[in-house]
């Protein structure tokens, strides 16, 4: 935890994720880290096995057409994502990038105040405005064009006030 108590530190108003015209930075932390898979379950095993990890919750998301199982290995979660249906964007994406990273989620306090920011330096939004996500979250993504590559999720818990499962 040393890492992300320093990260916080190091990344305030005097830092170099610090003030701008939005105010200070608006990430509070990883969210989790999300992986595209064809069937969550033998990677959920493995990763208990061989890293200890712990399964969390899961759950089916966009009506069904995305299930989503969370597995932490200590401070990190990961969110592994196994699309239900041919149509569905994780789907997509693995016909075309196969299994891996899908994207890395941020915790934020004010999604809005985030999407705000981050349009006011250049950054394109994927969804203009936060929608549903697991757990009773806010969502909203961030393209990858504008930050080196990387599917960016911005995450506001919801009523539980936790966002990784």
């Amino acid at each position: 935890m040393r890492a992300r108590d320093d990260r916080h530190r190091d990344g305030g108003a005097g830092g170099s994720g610090g003030s701008g015209a939005a105010g200070g930075a608006p990430v509070r932390g990883l969210s989790h880290v999300a992986i595209a898979v064809r069937k969550a379950e033998p990677l959920a095993a493995l990763l208990v096995a061989a890293l200890g990890a712990t399964r969390g919750a899961e759950e089916l998301l966009d009506g069904g057409a995305l299930r989503v199982l969370f597995v932490h290995l200590g401070p990190v979660t990961l969110e592994l994502l196994e699309p239900r249906s041919p149509e569905h964007t994780v789907a997509k994406f693995l016909e075309k990038r196969g299994e891996g990273l899908h994207h890395v989620s941020l915790e934020v306090a004010d999604i809005d105040a985030a999407l705000a920011r981050c349009r006011a330096s250049g950054v394109t939004p994927i969804d203009e405005t936060p929608r549903p996500g697991a757990h009773g979250t806010q969502v909203a993504f961030l393209h990858p064009k504008g930050l080196g590559g990387v599917l960016v999720e911005l995450c506001q818990a919801g009523g539980s006030g936790t966002t990784s499962g």
